[in-house]
């Protein structure tokens, strides 16, 4: 049985001057309600219970990503206990964070979060 319940949140850049198009495109394009809050230029998006949020960057680069896949998961103990056997060092939050968050970076070098 999986120990991930869901995606979270996923994050993506998109570029500073190309924010208006961007909102058009989510919103009206593709049809998700835009979430109020987000603060500055960043923008959130209902994925059901999950979140889009788009964040503006000056230009795209290959070396600095600001996009991630969050999982919420019932084993996020287990998951960091098998991430650390395997020779991992994630960043974690405080133990009394709610959610506690874990970042981690896969063998391609994709970033997750995982909420627990």
């Amino acid at each position: 049985m999986s120990t991930i319940l869901s995606i979270g949140s996923v994050q993506l850049p998109f570029l500073a001057q190309r924010q208006e198009a961007v909102r058009e495109f989510y919103r009206h394009t593709i049809g998700l309600d835009e979430v109020a809050g987000a603060g500055g230029q960043r923008l959130l998006f209902a994925l059901g219970e999950a979140t889009l949020s788009l964040s503006p960057v000056e230009e795209i680069s290959r070396a600095v990503r600001p996009d991630y896949l969050a999982l919420r998961t019932r084993a996020y103990d287990d998951i960091l206990a098998r991430l650390r056997l395997a020779g991992l060092h994630p960043v974690c939050s405080l133990p009394d964070a709610e959610p506690r968050v874990m970042y981690v970076k896969d063998p391609s070098g994709n970033q997750l979060a995982f909420l627990g």
